[in-house]
């Protein structure tokens, strides 16, 4: 943990455990070259510029991105690194408009592809400068946001087969609910349909294509939907798709967290009984108590719907609830009697201190999100540090 000091100011900060990212990539049930590393959105939040390196180093050569820009990025950042920079496959998992196939081409990115326009744009681009486009079909079989309707599959891969500059490297779909909680059964019935919609196409086509189809949630739930890849996200991070997943009787949850947040402890008060903490006098202390005052808000992308209902650590493992509104820039908590913090302390956000633990998935039942949102919200106003 960062230590206090006239280098080490920061107020808030997080830190991205190399070791248990790389442990997490080896527990997939599948060796590292046949992972396709999510890491749009800046790695979830985790910083791309710190996650990239490290799956490198370990065996990755596969990833999945949301932009266009993310994969420019990706690819600038894979070429400086000393492991096979040149041997690297990029995704772009989202639709991306025709405009943009001449990007997608300079940068060597794969996009998915549903769209025909899209096909014909980067034919039209790869034969001009001599080249061939690479394009993964996706295929729709109940997402509803993306993807070539099963009927209509084979007439979609016979016309982009036909345009001279394309080359389709692989076919994939995504399941919408992998991680239901009443069970894996809308997975597996979009798993038929993805099985029977391939088996429309020429088999020889098949057999020498990436298929894929398994994020983090299928890869957990649902046994032979491995295929040529798994798409991992949050279990590249150490993050449970949800909180019953992994974590029941039938065996525990086995990655481990890579993220932590922390902030420091700015004010150190003792106020009496009455005192109304924070914005619009939300909430009003019950008894004499020591407030302290954080160095995080929602302008560093921690939620504000935290407001009165978080929790923090402090260095000892002791939980200690936030009081009042989450603020831009600062947070108060209510020590309990007995409770002792000194300036510029360290106060865990997300991670571990002592006996005490606060997870991503915690935080996300707490307010009724996805996990997703809990890291990848984070601002850059909070520096990301490789330990």
């Amino acid at each position: 943990m960062l230590p206090l000091s006239e280098k080490a100011t920061t107020r808030a900060w997080a830190e991205i455990d190399s070791g248990a990212l790389a442990a997490n990539l080896h527990s997939l049930p599948v060796i590292p070259s046949g992972v396709m590393a999510v890491v749009k959105a800046d790695a979830y939040g985790h910083g791309i510029n710190l996650v990239a390196p490290v799956l490198v180093s370990e065996g990755v050569t596969h990833w999945g991105v949301a932009t266009v820009e993310e994969g420019r990025h990706l690819r600038h950042l894979l070429a400086r690194t000393p492991f096979n920079p040149g041997g690297h496959a990029i995704y772009v998992m989202p639709a991306v408009l025709p405009i943009e196939a001449p990007a997608l081409i300079e940068h060597s990115l794969t996009p998915y592809c549903t769209d025909f326009e899209l096909a014909r744009a980067l034919s039209n681009t790869a034969e001009e400068i001599g080249t061939r486009a690479s394009v993964h079909i996706e295929v729709d079989t109940g997402i509803g946001r993306a993807g070539v309707r099963p009927a209509d599959l084979s007439a979609f891969v016979d016309a982009v087969q036909r345009l001279p500059g394309v080359s389709i490297t692989g076919i994939c779909t995504h399941f919408t609910a992998a991680d239901a909680l009443e069970g894996p059964e809308d997975a597996v019935a979009q798993h038929a349909l993805f099985e029977s919609a391939l088996a429309s196409l020429d088999p020889a086509l098949v057999s020498r294509v990436t298929v894929h189809a398994a994020n983090s949630p299928a890869t957990l739930r649902l046994a032979g939907v491995t295929h040529s890849l798994i798409r991992p996200g949050l279990l590249l991070y150490g993050i449970a798709p949800s909180a019953p997943l992994g974590t029941g009787e039938e065996k525990p949850f086995p990655y481990r967290p890579v993220f932590s947040l922390y902030a420091r402890a700015l004010l150190v008060r003792r106020l009496p009984a009455g005192s109304d903490i924070s914005y619009s006098r939300t909430y009003r202390l019950e008894r004499d108590a020591t407030v302290v005052t954080i160095g995080i808000g929602y302008g560093d992308g921690f939620p504000r719907r935290l407001s009165s209902r978080g929790w923090a650590l402090l260095p000892d493992g002791t939980r200690v609830p936030m009081r009042g509104r989450v603020c831009m820039d600062q947070i108060c908590l209510e020590l309990p009697e007995g409770a002792s913090v000194k300036t510029g302390d360290p106060i865990t956000l997300i991670g571990r201190a002592g006996a005490g633990e606060i997870s991503v998935v915690e935080i996300a039942d707490e307010i009724d999100t996805t996990p997703h949102e809990v890291t990848t919200c984070l601002t850059a106003r909070v520096p990301r540090l490789l330990v």
